[in-house]
């Protein structure tokens, strides 16, 4: 069977990264104009824009946590970051003159505790595969935790400090395990597929085929996981008219960021050591070059 690529299958790892990268600094730019009273209406839709960036993200995790030679180094370089972000929210929170990022959360953390969630759910041992939904009740811990501080029926949330949750909850997470399931019904739908047609199921590995199906159900997961999100902020509407949660009325735009998944290709693509470990460091630099132009026309203006 061939095992080339065809159109529409044109996305590579890499470009999915450039695409995350990009709209990544397009949410933050969004967000800085949003909190410093600029022009918000772009602000508000520059953060829509960025909601194509999380997902993308989360399938490329899926995809290194199944494919890494290392587990243990791949998991090195996500604590890390998150180590390192961590600190820097505790900076910011007790440094003068800082602007608190309490509510900011770690993504480097959701995107580690995901990693760990698929790598145990990939294991033999069934009391290892049960580890896998630790990382998922964390998620769930810090969710409600940001959720009774934005109700504003409560202080801090002291026995679960802001330096060491989430960015999005359980969300992120979720996602990450959804598109780890997504390979694995790929491969009951690839089975089916060659009963049917009486061509051994080896034949399928790496097709366009088995792509398509890969590609197709992430994008099902995708919207299950943020169709969930919504209904749960909903849910704690209800509960508590006071409840604020920025993201529920844009959140869903996330489903869009499945065009892109739908073209990716399975292929690694460009993978230079400079852009590896750059990719990484983007995010600490992009995001202080973003607040330094911002702190300066305020000042300015």
């Amino acid at each position: 069977m061939d095992n080339t690529r065809r159109f529409p299958l044109v996305l590579s790892s890499f470009w999915l990264k450039v695409i995350a990268l990009l709209t990544m600094t397009i949410d933050h730019v969004g967000y800085m104009m949003c909190n410093y009273g600029f022009y918000p209406e772009v602000g508000e839709a520059f953060r829509i824009i960025g909601r194509l960036a999380l997902p993308l993200f989360c399938f490329m995790i899926a995809e290194g946590a199944m494919r890494t030679k290392s587990f243990g180094k791949y998991a090195l370089r996500l604590g890390i970051m998150a180590g390192a972000i961590s600190i820097g929210l505790i900076v910011a929170e007790y440094v003068p003159q800082f602007p608190s990022m309490r509510d900011q959360g770690i993504i480097f953390l959701d995107l580690l505790l995901g990693a760990v969630a698929v790598f145990c759910l990939r294991q033999k041992k069934w009391y290892i595969k049960a580890l896998g939904v630790l990382p998922l009740l964390y998620g769930v811990a810090s969710f409600f935790a940001s959720a009774l501080e934005n109700c504003g029926c409560h202080g801090h949330i002291l026995w679960f400090p802001f330096f060491l949750r989430t960015q999005y909850g359980w969300f992120a997470i979720l996602l990450i395990i959804l598109f780890y399931v997504a390979n694995l019904l790929s491969g009951l739908f690839i089975s089916y597929l060659s009963s049917l047609s009486g061509i051994p199921q080896e034949q399928y590995k790496d097709t366009d085929i088995e792509r398509h199906s890969i590609n197709i159900i992430s994008i099902c997961m995708l919207a299950l996981a943020s169709l969930l999100l919504y209904l749960s902020g909903r849910m704690l509407q209800t509960i508590n008219p006071n409840y604020i949660y920025w993201m529920l009325n844009i959140q869903l735009f996330a489903m869009l960021s499945g065009a892109f998944v739908l073209l990716y290709n399975g292929r690694r693509g460009y993978n230079k050591k400079w852009f590896q470990y750059g990719s990484y460091l983007f995010y600490p630099v992009h995001l202080a070059i973003i607040y330094l132009i911002f702190e300066l026309i305020w000042r300015l203006s």
